[in-house]
């Protein structure tokens, strides 16, 4: 009873999507791009409150389908957990942002991930998790067959760079796994590598991508991108490129990543077969024009 409910949620879930286009097989590879304390009104389609063009995603609505009622938790922890799960958080106790103490999801929630699993898909979490960070609690625990990103939020890259910081912990580190094993550091998660960690997401998505048309394998990917969440650090090369301040150039980068994702999509020769949906977890970020 559980799975048949589960698998109901689940399928849920995907119709509230937006299409690259109309799927022609029965095993869409399936991309979810999300990002981090996004507002509605920041992209162009929705009226770009900062002024921001954002053509990529504004193709991606004009072609796909645009959910102007779709809701999501006002907090990072809680939506994830919805969107994996298909279930209410307060259901998983996963329903705030816990701060300071060792958390996770419970291994014995069935994921969307291991739903895709069940059907021989490969799958992948490239990002920011925030739904464990101990042994057991990890993405490679809950159906993902490899991962590379933050377990915990972006907030953690301004640490060591605080006035009179002193390591009690390990330093937040990028981490990277497969299933089976325990994540490994890769290196630290700092003010430098916060600007760069989105660019290493569409890298590993892409090469995924390419590797699994490679092999004709289906894949179930999710991209959980960093931005625009404090410390809105723009990538080295958007840094003024809007004129209008590091939040406009992270919305810039936001949209190229999207476009970068989509691209290697088509470049992969599967755009009549992939299913993607972009959205965010909650929002907006507070931050100055």
């Amino acid at each position: 009873m559980k799975g048949d409910t589960m698998k109901n949620k689940l399928a849920t879930i995907l119709f509230l999507c937006i299409p690259l286009e109309v799927v022609a097989e029965e095993t869409p590879n399936v991309v979810v791009m999300l990002v981090d304390n996004l507002g509605w009104g920041e992209l162009s389609s929705y009226g770009s409150t900062r002024g921001v063009e954002t053509k990529n995603l504004d193709q991606l609505a004009r072609e796909g389908v645009r959910l102007t009622n779709f809701n999501v938790e006002p907090q990072c922890t809680p939506t994830r957990s919805s969107f994996m799960t298909g279930r209410r958080a307060l259901r998983s106790g996963t329903d705030k942002v816990v701060w300071g103490v060792p958390y996770g999801m419970v291994n014995w929630e069935i994921t969307i991930a291991e739903k895709f699993k069940e059907q021989g898909y490969n799958t992948s979490l490239y990002g920011k998790w925030h739904l464990g960070d101990q042994k057991g609690r990890f993405p490679t625990d809950q159906g993902f067959d490899e991962w590379y990103g933050i377990a915990n939020t972006t907030d953690e890259s301004e640490y060591s760079s605080q006035p009179g910081y002193k390591a009690i912990l390990p330093k937040p580190q990028i981490l990277s796994a497969r299933a089976g094993q325990d994540p490994k550091g890769v290196k630290e998660y700092n003010l430098d590598s916060r600007r760069t960690i989105d660019s290493e997401l569409v890298e590993h998505a892409t090469d995924f991508i390419n590797r699994n048309v490679k092999e004709n394998k289906p894949f179930f990917s999710v991209i959980t991108f960093t931005q625009p969440h404090l410390p809105t650090l723009p990538h080295p090369d958007f840094i003024g490129k809007t004129g209008k301040g590091n939040y406009s150039d992270v919305l810039a980068e936001i949209d190229f990543r999207a476009g970068q994702v989509i691209g290697a999509i088509e470049k992969a020769g599967i755009k009549d077969n992939a299913l993607v949906i972009w959205f965010s977890d909650n929002g907006p970020e507070w931050h100055m024009p």
